[in-house]
């Protein structure tokens, strides 16, 4: 995704990774100053195109190769779908055979910004999210997880999550085991600046998200919650390459330093790797 031209983009590659678009999107990554890359994965083997390029642009990268959702759920545009469990572990083999890194797990629907709080629908059932986590975990996998809503980022948290992507509407007992367990919040603000008065949708609610997210943050801050700054990056109005720039300006103004996000940062670079 180019941030830009989402139909495009989802196209792009159908007929066979295009490698000097990779290229020069990796060329781009370290022209900006990125040295460390994690990727949640998609259809058609780009990322694992790029992992195997981006250390020739001085970037160390790591991919889940595709993302996995349960089957007519949200995920289909960057993974594998499941039926049951036994279809999630199957995943995890292949996920393994292609050396992936870790686990993404599609866990939430993604914000509809048409209401404070509102999500599109679909995602796990709370009693689901254990047994795949605990899947994933025993075939030596760290997972991440895109996930948002109290509930859900509450049960998969409980079951050991190691990263929650989003995170969004967090109650305070989220933010208590963020840091008991010493699971990774990865917010992602960007991409929910992005869309702040964009045409389609409800004024106001994309600003309203970002606010509870920022309150979210200061709380999460004073408790010592790991916080890292990946920035969804593609999203709309959010650049591959200088969207993390953006993420970094979001968090500190949200309160966090340059250490705060450094800390993060490292505990995701020093987890996410295959089999750890």
């Amino acid at each position: 995704m180019d941030g830009h031209n989402f139909p495009a983009a989802l196209t792009m590659h159908k007929s066979g990774v295009i490698r000097d678009v990779i290229d020069q999107r990796l060329r781009a990554l370290a022209a900006a100053g990125i040295t460390y890359y994690r990727d949640g994965g998609d259809r058609l083997g780009a990322s694992v195109y790029a992992r195997s390029r981006a250390a020739d642009f001085g970037i160390e990268y790591r991919t889940c190769c595709f993302g996995t959702h349960k089957r007519k759920q949200y995920g289909g545009l960057v993974g594998r779908a499941f039926d049951d469990a036994a279809g999630f572990r199957e995943l995890v083999r292949q996920a393994k055979a292609e050396k992936a890194d870790f686990i993404k797990l599609m866990i939430s629907g993604i914000m509809d910004f048409q209401t404070f709080g509102g999500l599109s629908g679909g995602g796990l059932e709370l009693t689901e999210i254990p047994e795949l986590i605990r899947i994933a975990h025993g075939e030596g996998f760290r997972v991440m997880a895109h996930v948002n809503g109290a509930d859900r980022i509450r049960t998969a948290l409980e079951a050991g999550l190691d990263s929650v992507e989003h995170g969004y509407f967090m109650d305070d007992a989220c933010l208590e085991l963020l840091r008991e367990t010493g699971a990774v919040w990865v917010p992602t603000l960007a991409a929910t600046a992005g869309f702040a008065g964009r045409g389609g949708f409800v004024p106001g609610v994309a600003e309203a998200n970002l606010r509870h997210a920022c309150e979210n943050l200061r709380k999460a801050k004073a408790l010592g919650v790991l916080i890292a700054s990946g920035s969804d990056a593609g999203a709309v109005n959010v650049p591959p390459d200088t969207g993390i720039h953006m993420e970094c300006a979001l968090l500190a103004a949200a309160g966090l330093t340059d250490a705060d996000i450094q800390n993060g940062n490292a505990a995701i670079r020093s987890r996410f790797v295959c089999g750890g």
